[in-house]
């Protein structure tokens, strides 16, 4: 898997955050599947990565199964 995001956020772990475009590029997804996804628990409240850029966890995204 290959994602780019920038970088801009301050986590207390190193944990890699990836980019909502970075998702729905990799799985070929719409902005409202992954609002779905969002609304049903798969995946956690998105957090801010920089000005208009919201992610989730390396962790949590590779549980995915679409």
């Amino acid at each position: 898997m290959k994602f780019l995001a920038k970088r801009e956020i301050e986590v207390a772990d190193e944990e890699v955050f990836i980019s909502k475009v970075a998702i729905q590029a990799h799985f070929g997804i719409s902005s409202y599947l992954i609002g779905q996804l969002v609304k049903e628990g798969t995946l956690s409240e998105p957090a801010k990565l920089a000005q208009k850029v919201t992610g989730w966890p390396l962790s949590e995204v590779k549980k995915l199964t679409l």
